[in-house]
């Protein structure tokens, strides 16, 4: 049997092992959150790369389908509040006042709506007609439509506040654009 007369070596030892013991976990919770955090992170670019797609492939194949009606519901990713459906060709008597009440809800759409009317554009010079409170990753830009409100008038934007990540729209084919409207309960 072996016996340590000086034992001093040995709190020395254990001291270091407590040391690469702490230093070991530490890089793997560090690591452990990091490579989490990207997996959730990925999961939710997935996560609009779907809406985004869903949204716009709902919108260009009811167009040529002349008197369809969809009840469509969109599932954006949780972090998104609210989304603002603008008709950039809307250019009525009232745009300016129209304008304006949009500014109030989501001024980027405002800004594109506000540039598109100065300059003259149409729907095929924007990149973007659908805009997320907060902003999307990549510009959603969905078929021409029109808008209508509650009481059955064309309006320039539609603001839908999205409730448990969904959305509902009412959507109509026209032949050349969709006509959009909010879901109500008398649609069921």
């Amino acid at each position: 049997m072996i016996f340590f007369k000086g034992k001093k070596g040995l709190g020395i030892g254990q001291a270091f092992i407590f040391i690469v013991a702490a230093l070991t976990f530490a890089l793997i919770m560090i690591f452990g959150y990091k490579a989490i955090n990207d997996f959730i992170s990925s999961g939710e670019d997935v996560e609009y790369v779907q809406f985004k797609t869903r949204m716009e492939g709902s919108f260009n194949k009811l167009y040529t389908e002349y008197g369809s009606v969809r009840i469509e519901e969109f599932h954006p990713p949780v972090r998104h509040k609210q989304v603002c459906l603008v008709d950039v060709d809307y250019k009525e008597e009232n745009a300016q006042e129209q304008i304006d009440k949009l500014c109030l809800k989501d001024q980027i759409a405002c800004d594109v709506w506000q540039s598109a009317l100065d300059d003259d554009y149409s729907y095929s010079n924007i990149e973007q007609n659908v805009f997320l409170k907060p902003s999307g990753d990549h510009p959603v830009k969905v078929y021409r439509m029109k808008l209508v409100d509650e009481t059955g008038e064309k309006v320039g934007f539609l603001c839908e506040n999205i409730f448990k990540g969904r959305f509902t729209l009412v959507l109509e084919g026209k032949g050349n654009y969709v006509e959009v409207n909010k879901y109500q309960q008398e649609y069921e």
